[in-house]
This record gives structure tokens, sequence and C-alpha cells, in this order.
């Protein structure tokens, strides 16, 4: 039947069927009597006409033999319906039909990226145990569907065409959004391999909805669904929320189960926390978290390992508290040599962990074996230079030699940390690393004083805090060197009013930089518990108003409400890079209110990391001018880390047709490029991003300019979205019951190769109309009905019928 219908299509001048479709015939024709008259009749006066035919030439042809009676007849009656279809008009139209639709759905959210423990599952054999361990969820997708040059997606293409999506807050089509056919299969296949489980929630509902509204004019004939079923949205975005509306639509759906409902164990180690300056036989502290999943009881092993020797530094047992959202470890170590010094902080896996990937954090502590030596001055004994003078006094880290301009003559005898004098000669000044400066008198300084000051931060790396004071600082200072050191823009202005009375008091604001690029400002374990804290610190009262920040500053706090002379928020803490080391200026001498109620914790914190931020360039020998920064310190998966390398010696840039790159690196995995490009508006600064990394810890760094010493580098996180955390295990039960509603077919991802023999055939898919075909008026059935007359009265002759 197929043949003949080809090749009336050929006679008709159809064109050919394209691979996957057919065709089907419809024929149409005009009703010649009145529209009144009822069908009945005109059969009952069709049928009357053919028996009056028929009786006729049974009459005419009584003396004939049966044979000749029936040529007769049936010429008479072809004769007839051809005269029929000259009346009825009688056309022919064929539809052009295609294969039906199937959907195939990827999920792709962040849960996909989960490795399972398979022991005790049913489905599952000691051989495919073996192939299945250590492999994410989305692996084993990608492996069902690519596997044997693709056969699973080319059986379903056999009967059907395809449409592939990806879906976790959003559903969208993966590769071509057009169906797959072997002119984008093999690009298909690449973006298939390239999918990334990044998604921060898992909406199976809202991707069902989204396929049903895309077929809308007609519905596929199946929706095949590679998930774990797992609904981080909620209820209402489960899976089997969808069966009704699909079942409304004779949409059956086929889910595909990956994952294992056994408990995920597993243990994440992150926000660690050390000083990356340390010196010899002091105390190291280290800080971090532990999130533990499926673990409810038993205990936690800690271990600090030397990277090089791996040789255990301190342990630590801790008891599991499955209560807690996390647990704080910590760990401590003395060192006892300088050096650069690499370690590892690992928290031992326990038995059937999937992921041990996120076990462990690397870094490196600079080990000193000297003190930070620090000089701070002041012309008479304010409230910061007092509480500032004791609390350096007190730390073991810190080496500190005082100076104040206005004391009594038996002052420095008095005081063993007390100088007489700031240091003449640029080799007494050079033996500090950070020099505070706060409302000292310039007076008391000659120019080869400031100019050695200028040096030692330009050219030896050196650390200068300057902090303002009612009395000189910093508007006494404009027009010398220090001038140019500071952040800030200062002018001849007067100064302010020392004893002008400070009723309303604020609380500076922290910017990003403030809370992310630095950890001056970490007054707790993570970025956001140290705002909290700093929310909640004493209003300050007294502040200088800077005129601007100077291109390139910048500024970690600001005043909530004051603006400057631009409209810019007015700094209260800035910092800039000039030459080899670094400058903070205060804008505020209240800083001492913070001890209220709690002494020096957090005053502490403070001064004595601003120390360390300064001193590192001095005392690491960093003095290549360049600095790498990212906009935050933990990501998500799916999110996007920015990189930027500034480079504040201009002669360090490197020429147009040289990169700048910083290299990322996860242990155990090879280094991973990423090219940085200069911003338009500023040269200086190189820009560049990196997306869909994979959850763990990062250590990043520039790799070219190849520059002397230690190159600038700084660490990161990328966790699991939390949403994504809280339901580990595969949802079998709602995935049958959606298949089961649906009229679908539930499979195991182990048994998933014979899902494509289980999907309906479907109907074909009207596609086009061609022309219709007149058959009445077609020169064919005129010469057949001429022949036929004539045939019939040759024959009537013949017979002696006339």
């Amino acid at each position: 039947m197929q043949t003949l219908k080809r090749a009336l299509e050929a006679y008709f001048d159809i064109p050919a069927a394209g691979p996957g479709q057919g065709s089907a015939w419809n024929f149409h024709w005009n009703t010649p009597w009145p529209g009144w008259m009822p069908d009945w009749i005109v059969l009952l006066l069709a049928s009357g006409i053919v028996f009056l035919l028929i009786y006729a030439y049974l009459k005419d042809t009584a003396h004939l033999d049966l044979k000749k009676k029936s040529l007769l007849i049936g010429i008479r009656l072809i004769v007839f319906l051809i005269v029929v279809l000259f009346l009825t008009r009688f056309t022919l139209t064929i539809h052009r039909t295609g294969l039906p639709f199937v959907a195939l759905l990827i999920d792709d959210s962040a849960s996909m990226g989960l490795e399972d423990n398979y022991t005790g599952t049913p489905e599952m054999s000691p051989a495919n145990l073996k192939e299945f361990e250590g492999k994410p969820r989305l692996s084993l997708a990608r492996d069902l569907l690519l596997k044997d040059d693709a056969r699973f997606l080319t059986e379903l293409q056999r009967k059907h065409k395809l449409r592939l999506y990806h879906f976790s807050e959003d559903c969208l089509p993966l590769g071509d959004p057009d169906f797959l056919d072997q002119t984008n299969q093999q690009s298909t296949q690449e973006t298939l391999k390239q999918l990334v489980p990044t998604g921060k929630e898992t909406r199976p509902y809202h991707a069902v909805q989204k396929v049903l509204n895309d077929f809308r004019g007609t519905p596929p004939t199946a929706i095949i669904v590679l998930s774990d079923g797992i609904s981080s949205a909620g209820e209402l975005d489960r899976l089997s929320r969808a069966a009704p509306l699909a079942k409304s639509k004779l949409v059956p759906i086929f889910p595909v189960g990956i994952g294992s409902e056994q408990p995920v164990r597993d243990l994440q180690l992150y926000d660690l926390l050390v000083d990356d300056v340390a010196f010899v036989n002091d105390p190291v502290n280290l800080s971090a978290k532990v999130k533990t999943f499926g673990i409810n009881s038993g205990t936690l092993s800690l271990v600090l390992k030397d990277a090089k020797t791996g040789s255990p530094l301190a342990t630590r047992q801790i008891p599991v508290n499955s209560r807690k959202e996390f647990q704080k470890i910590e760990l401590t170590f003395t060192p006892t040599t300088p050096g650069l010094f690499e370690y590892e902080f690992e928290v031992e896996p326990v038995d059937g962990e999937v992921n041990q990937k996120n076990n462990q954090q690397s870094g490196q502590v600079s080990v000193l074996d000297q003190k930070i030596r620090v000089l701070l001055v002041d012309s008479v004994p304010r409230y910061e230079y007092r509480y500032l003078k004791h609390l350096l006094e007190r730390d073991k880290t810190i080496e500190l030699r005082s100076i104040l301009q206005e004391s009594d003559l038996e002052y420095s005898s008095e005081d063993t940390t007390a100088l007489d004098y700031f240091p003449v000669k640029k080799e007494d000044l050079y033996q500090y690393d950070v020099v505070i400066l706060g409302d000292a008198d310039p007076a008391y300084f000659s120019q080869a004083v400031f100019e050695n000051l200028d040096q030692f931060v330009r050219e030896k790396g050196g650390g200068l805090i300057v902090v303002a004071g009612p009395r000189f600082s910093p508007q006494a200072y404009f027009n010398t060197p220090l001038q140019g050191l500071l952040p800030v823009e200062i002018s001849k202005a007067a100064p302010n009013a020392e004893y002008a009375p400070v009723i309303e008091g604020f609380q500076p604001e922290l910017t990003t930089e403030g809370q992310f690029s630095t950890s001056i400002f970490r007054f707790a374990d993570s970025a956001e518990e140290s705002q909290q804290i700093w929310n909640r610190l004493p209003e300050l009262y007294w502040f200088f108003t800077a005129d601007d920040v100077k291109p390139g500053a910048t500024v970690f706090a600001i005043h909530p409400t004051q603006k400057g002379k631009d409209g810019k928020p007015i700094p209260i803490i800035s910092t800039q890079r000039v030459g080899a080391g670094k400058v903070i200026f205060n804008a505020t001498d209240d800083l001492w209110r913070w001890r209220d109620l709690v002494g020096d914790l957090y005053y502490s914190r403070y001064w004595v990391q601003a120390i360390r931020y300064l001193s590192r360039s001095k005392l690491l020998n960093q003095e290549q001018a360049i600095e790498l920064t990212l906009d935050r310190k933990t990501y998500q998966q799916g999110d996007t880390v920015q990189f930027r390398v500034k480079f504040l010696d201009e002669r360090l840039i490197p020429g147009d047709s040289e990169p700048v790159t910083v290299m990322l690196e996860r242990k155990g995995e090879a280094s991973r490029p990423v090219q940085l490009t200069p911003r338009e508006t500023a040269p200086n600064i190189f820009e560049g991003s990196y997306s869909n990394i994979p959850e763990g810890a990062y250590h990043t760094w520039v790799a070219h300019p190849i520059l002397e010493g230690t190159p600038p580098s700084d660490d990161f996180r990328v966790e699991i979205s939390q949403q994504e955390l809280l339901n580990r295990d595969m949802d079998r039960s709602d995935l049958q019951k959606t298949a089961r509603e649906t009229r679908g077919t539930y499979f195991h991802i182990l048994d998933a190769e014979q899902l494509p023999k289980a999907v309906p055939a479907g109907h074909p898919i009207p596609l086009e109309n061609e022309e219709p075909i007149p058959l009445w008026n077609r020169w064919e059935f005129l010469i057949l009905f001429t022949l036929l007359i004539s045939v019939e009265w040759l024959l009537r002759k013949r017979f002696r019928l006339v």
C-alpha cells in the first residue's frame, strides 16, 4: 500500500517525504443537491438509480450470458461513478506528517553534583557498584545519554523527534532550541558534556510546566526526566505535582532516578581563619567550621599536617553535635623555625563518606624570627594614644617604641618604650615596620624627617597609620611630603576646634572592600558575623572631614550620613598603596570607645590586624606593588568569581601583547589559567572572571607577569547551595508516584537503557498540507469517461442491443 501511495504521489508531482516524515490522504467533495435535502434521501435516490441501471440492463440483456451482462453493467456503473465525481468536484489533499515529539529533561541542580554510596541499593550488582562509585549524579546521567555513540538518544530518535532541556531554578533548552537531529546532534552532545551541576535550587514542577507550555499546540508523546527527584524549593515544586497537569494532556512521564536512597554521609570544612604572618615560638591558632550531613554520632578527627612532608603537627578529637548547623573547630601549633610554612588542615573522612574533596583546606604562613617593630608618635597623651600604647605593650608579637612630643623631660627615662625624639637618621627609621602617627605637631619634624618617612613607605615597604586629631593631623601636614602619602586630599583649612562640643554620635558603615577585601575588620569567624559585631560597636563622635579621596585609594569605612564636597560619603577609614608600602588614614581618634563593656576584645583585633596588614610588605619583602583581590571569599556553585589585579607600580604593567594571568587551582587537580584584561577607565587595573567552578577550596595567584619573591595570592571557597544540601537522598517514592499517575514508567539509572523501548510510538504530527489536487476535472478521467462510453456503445452494437 505504501508503495502504491508513493507511486501516486510521484505521479501527482508531490515532493518526496523527508527523513522521519510520512503522508496522510484526505478526500473532499461538494454536494450538488440542495442543502435542505437530508442525506438519507440522497442515499435512497442513489440506490434507486443504481437499481434502475442494473434492472434495465438485466432486462435488455436477457438473452446474453452472465459474463457479458456483468461486463456491460460494470461499465455503466463506472460511468455513473465518474459522473458523480464530476458533479461533486472530487479533490484529493495530501498532508505531510512528522514524527511525534519527546522531551528529555536533565536536572543540573547542585544536588546532581553529589556522589552517592550505592552499597545496599537493590538494583546494584558488584560490577555496577564499581562503575558507579565516585561519580557525581550528573556524570551518571551524561554517561547514560552518550555512551555507545549516544545509543540512548539514537533509539529515541528512530520513532520520535527529540528536544533536550536542562533545569534547576529555570528550565532551558539544551544546545540548539530546535529538535535534535543529525545536523545538530554533535554540537548538542558537546554542550551536554559541558553541563555542570551548579543550579541553586531544583524545581521539577516548574520544568514540566514549562515544557508543556512549549508544546502547547501538540503535546509531546512523553516526557523523560533524569533527576534525583529532590525539590529544594518546597513541596509545591515536587515532580508529582506536575502529574495531574501532564495526565490532563495525556502525556506520560518517564522518570529516571539517579542517586541512592542511602543517607549521604559528608563532612564539609570551611571558613578557615589563620594569620598569614606568624613568629617563631609563638602559637598560631587555626579556626574553621565543619558541617556534618548524615552523621549524627561519633567523633571527628582533626589533623594539621605539614603539606611538604605530610607529618602531623597537631591533632584533636571532637564529638559530633548533630543539633548544630555547624561546629567550630580550632587547632594550635607553634612554629620553631622561620620560613614559608605550607600546611593542610583536614577533617579525616568517616566510613561511607562519598565526597572527600571538601574535607580539607590548605594555605601558607610566613614564619618570622622577629617581632613587628612599631613606632607610636603623638603630641599629647589623648585617649587613643594611651589605650593604644598599653595595648601594644602587652602584645607579644609587637615591639613598641613611643614618642610623646609634649611630655616631661623625665618621661623617656621612666617609660621603657619611650624615645626622646623621632629618628632622624634614615637607618634608624628603617628599623621599624610600622609607624603610627597620631595628632603630632609637624613643627617637631625637619624636612629630612619627612623625606625619610616618605622613602620608608615608598622604597622600603613600611606601613604608616595616620590618626586624625583636632590639633594638627592631618591639615597641618598640607604642603609636606606626608600629604602625598595620605589616601585623602587635604587643604590648608583651619584646624577643627579642639574643644567644640560633639553631642551626636555616628556608626560608620563598612564598604564592600572593608567587608571582603581585607582581614582588618574580621572580628569573628565569618564576614557575616563580623558585620553584625561592627553594627553593634559603640558610636563614635569626632571625625575629620576630608576634602576627597585620591584616585586609586580604597575606602574601608564611611560616615553614614555626612557627605563631602563632591557629594560622596566622608571616608572614616581609608588606605592606599604608595610604592612598596601602604598607608591607612583614620579620620577619627574615637576608636578607643570600642572598649566600652568589652575591654580590648574588638579594639585590639582592629589595631593588631591593621598593623599586621601594613607590616607584611616590609616583613615579607613583597615590593612588587601588585595587589590581587576577589569580590568575595565564599561563592555558591553557579556564581561567577571576579578577579582583579591592581598595579600600584606602573612600571610593572605588561605591554599590549602580554596578558595578565592568574592561576586557579584546587588540590589534586591541574591549575587553570584565567586571563585578565585592562579596565578602560583605569589601565593599571586588570579584571577577569571565571564561572561554573565546582565545589571546593581554591588558591589563586598571579602567574604573569613573573615577579620576584612570593607572588600575590588569595584563597576562596565554592560551596553547594544550602537549599540543595538540606535533602540529599534520591526521592524514589515521588518519582514512582509521578510515573504511576501519568501512566509512565519509573526507571532506576541502572535500568534506564531499556527506556526508549517503553516510550509509546505516538501519533504522527501534521506538518503541512500540499495544494489540493482536483480529480473531477483531470484529463485522465475525461479520457476514461469517453473511452468507457465508446466501449459500451461498441459492445452493445456487437451484442445486437442497438
